[in-house]
């Protein structure tokens, strides 16, 4: 799955990808395999992580989720 950054930039989508810094706002998540993606800096706000897979994603403070997205427990660090 490819998507494009409000950076400009596009982004492949896949397991482990590194995805450190990466402007995705608003972009369509739904249902992408983020499984031991690095997520650390990502701007993720108004992005679609419905049922998106993160286990063993990794991120930071830094990180900006969706708002009201629900990081789910067993993934809590």
């Amino acid at each position: 799955m490819k998507v494009t950054g409000t950076d400009g930039k596009e982004y492949t989508i896949e397991p482990r990808a590194d995805l450190s810094g990466a402007s995705l706002y608003r972009a369509n998540l739904y249902r992408a395999n983020l499984t031991g993606a690095s997520l650390a800096n990502a701007y993720l706000i108004r992005a679609d992580l419905t049922n998106a897979n993160l286990s063993g994603a990794v991120w930071n403070d830094g990180t900006v989720f969706p708002e009201g997205f629900e990081i789910p427990d067993e993934l809590r660090g």
